[in-house]
């Protein structure tokens, strides 16, 4: 498993567009870390942030999209 994921990556998991998840990094409202120019989400701090938020776990949050994919 990856310990760091682009903005794309994250986008993916997250559902919700790039510039979205822009938006929210400016605000401080997701973890990145930076090296140079270049961004990156640390999926441990993700995964604690998501888990935090209200609502489903992660696990099912994935388990609800995969049967949505059927």
């Amino acid at each position: 498993m990856k310990k760091y994921l682009s903005i794309p990556e994250a986008t993916e998991m997250l559902g919700i567009t790039q510039r979205a998840a822009w938006q929210r990094l400016y605000r401080g409202q997701l973890p990145q870390r930076r090296w140079g120019r270049r961004v990156l989400i640390p999926m441990a701090e993700l995964e604690r942030f998501l888990e935090q938020l209200p609502g489903c776990t992660t696990d099912q949050a994935q388990a609800a999209s995969e049967e949505t994919d059927r």
